[in-house]
């Protein structure tokens, strides 16, 4: 094929140029070579390349952009059409060559420098090839052969390129200096190059950098994800917090509610919210089913935003009012076994909030309970609680003294004192109605077991206790003995309920002339000494039936001890008592 592709060129060139005769006979002496590849290389059929045809006839020669300097590389559109195979094969660059050098013969522009790197090329994978010994179906001799065929190509080629370089060629060279002009007009490009020895290899920095930078993008990914997450859970579990804390803290005001019947736990949700109760709805319904608030009755609630979630719950499941409820500002308590003094100083306290207070006065409280027009009014009211109310000139110190229950009650924006004490005289009420039969039925009026009670709530600090103290007391009463009580003493002397020492209650004045000096009087004094709680009252009702006579109270830890004889007594009284007050 390179023969014939010779012969029909010289022919076309003797023509036009005879000066390339001699040169042209050279060339056709130049063998064909046939490539064999060597054994490690996989078996590819090439296919034949046809070349084209120099048409030197009109004699036209196509514009180029020539690099601007001669080190640059050939277009890869130079006019060679590659192989299909990746690989190619000598005998193809070998006539592509050969066919490049004719070219530069007619005045088609080839890079001198390219030129010369392609031939050392040529000649290096002609030299490997020669070392290479391993071959599947060609001998030692077919292989020399090859190579000294490849290499009188190669000197044919260069032959040809060296003889073109030194010719002057006037057409030529006026194509070269037209191309060089117009490629100097135009802008600096950067040419475009062809690697030949290393085309359709990577480089294997690239590929590093290639993993390095896939790296890197997937660090930046997982970080990000991470915070994406990580915030999104933060912003979650605050949500949520804030969501199960009150609305606001600091606001009491009460606000009627109406839950209607049949509401589930996202209504009420939703009504809640909506009233400014509560921050969300939908929280108060999930938090309200993970504490297993089920039951909620429907009615008038009166509810603050200060409130917990947990705290409306509760209120939810109590219950409400039919009708709506003046909304409570505070609450004022009442301890077990106070005095009127003491609740005078406790209904000033709003016990809702530390050193907050009510509207109401110590002086404002004490009036009320000793206006006589207001005794008459709860009597009228009460006819069952106060049937044996003791009258003035009996000598109590204060008539309502023991008939206000001890208990926390509420109090609203309309409450005054009037109305708060009826309501303390109420809850007594309430809670004697069911022993009133039984009082009766013992002989006893409800001022004796108020003022029994009063005296077993100072005495003892258990049920057990209670009942025994009460027990011994009867005993003494039924033995006509005084009751002998250092409580009712105290009380007499306006000392009850306040800070005492060991020595001050050991050595209370035994002869006070006063009706509530029980070791002078017998029977169970003028009136209750305080506020007795119910246990104390259920206690006198049902005392325990023992033998007792006698009974003292340990001064450092306040249990009881009782005896049956005086003897017994006053060793008790000497171990538990003086002994440790000597210490």
């Amino acid at each position: 094929m390179l023969r014939q592709l010779e012969e029909e060129s010289a022919k076309k060139l003797e023509t036009k140029f005879p000066a390339l005769d001699s040169r042209q006979q050279d060339e056709k002496s130049a063998p064909s070579i046939e490539y064999r590849r060597s054994a490690e290389t996989p078996k590819v059929e090439s296919r034949k390349v046809e070349p084209r045809k120099v048409e030197l006839e009109p004699f036209e020669l196509p514009v180029f952009d020539f690099p601007k300097d001669e080190e640059d590389e050939i277009s890869p559109n130079s006019g060679v059409r590659e192989s299909t195979t990746s690989e190619g094969s000598l005998q193809k660059k070998l006539e592509a060559m050969t066919l490049e050098a004719m070219k530069a013969q007619a005045g088609v522009h080839y890079s001198r420098t390219q030129a010369r790197k392609q031939i050392e090329t040529l000649r290096r994978q002609a030299e490997e090839n020669s070392r290479v010994g391993e071959t599947k179906t060609d001998s030692a001799a077919e292989i020399s052969r090859e190579n000294s065929l490849q290499k009188e190509s190669l000197s044919s080629a260069q032959a040809a390129f060296e003889t073109a370089e030194n010719d002057s060629f006037p057409e030529v060279d006026a194509v070269k200096e037209n191309s060089r002009r117009q490629t100097s007009s135009k802008s600096t490009r950067s040419p475009r190059t062809v690697n030949m020895t290393t085309k359709g290899k990577k480089n294997p920095k690239d590929k590093k950098k290639k993993r390095v930078t896939a790296g890197k993008i997937i660090a930046v990914i997982v970080v990000l994800l991470i915070l994406v997450i990580g915030g999104t859970g933060w912003y979650g579990y605050n949500y949520v917090k804030s969501g199960v804390e009150p609305l606001d803290k600091n606001n009491q005001t009460m606000k009627a509610i109406d839950i209607p019947a049949g509401s589930s736990s996202k209504q009420i949700g939703e009504i809640l919210q909506r009233d400014g109760i509560i921050k969300n709805g939908m929280i108060f319904q999930y938090y309200t089913k993970f504490k297993n608030y089920t039951e909620f009755k429907s009615g008038y609630y009166n509810l603050a935003p200060n409130m917990s979630l947990s705290t409306i719950a509760s209120k939810l499941e109590k219950g409400g009012t039919e009708k709506p409820v003046a909304p409570t500002l505070g609450k004022i308590l009442i301890p077990e076994g106070y005095t009127l003094e003491q609740i005078s100083k406790a209904i000033t306290i709003n016990s809702q909030e530390k050193k907050a207070k009510t509207p109401f006065t110590t002086a404002e409280f004490m009036k009320t309970v000793q206006d006589p027009a207001f005794i008459a009014k709860m009597a009228a009211a009460y006819p069952n609680l106060f049937a044996s109310l003791p009258t003035k000139e009996s000598g109590v110190k204060y008539q309502l003294e023991g008939y206000l229950f001890p208990a926390t009650y509420d109090y609203t924006k309309s409450s005054t004192v009037e109305s708060v004490i009826e309501n303390m005289i109420a809850a007594m009420n309430a809670q004697l109605t069911p022993y009133y039969d039984t009082i009766a039925s013992k002989n006893l009026s409800v001022n004796e077991v108020l003022s029994l009670a009063a005296l077993v709530e100072k005495e003892a600090n258990n049920d057990d206790d209670r009942r025994n103290v009460s027990g011994t007391f009867f005993n003494r009463m039924n033995a006509g003995m005084d009751l002998g009580s250092n409580s009712a003493v105290l009380y007499a002397q306006g000392q009850l309920g306040e800070k005492t020492t060991l020595e001050q209650d050991a050595t209370i004045d035994t002869n006070l002339d006063s009706p509530y000096n029980l070791y002078l009087n017998t029977g169970f004094g003028p009136g209750p000494i305080d506020s007795p709680s119910l246990s104390s009252i259920e206690a006198v009702l049902k005392p325990t039936d023992n033998d007792y006579l006698y009974f003292v109270a340990d001064v450092t830890t306040g249990k009881v001890y009782f005896a049956q004889t005086l003897d017994e007594q006053n060793a008790n009284v000497q171990k538990y008592v003086n002994d440790k007050i000597n210490k």
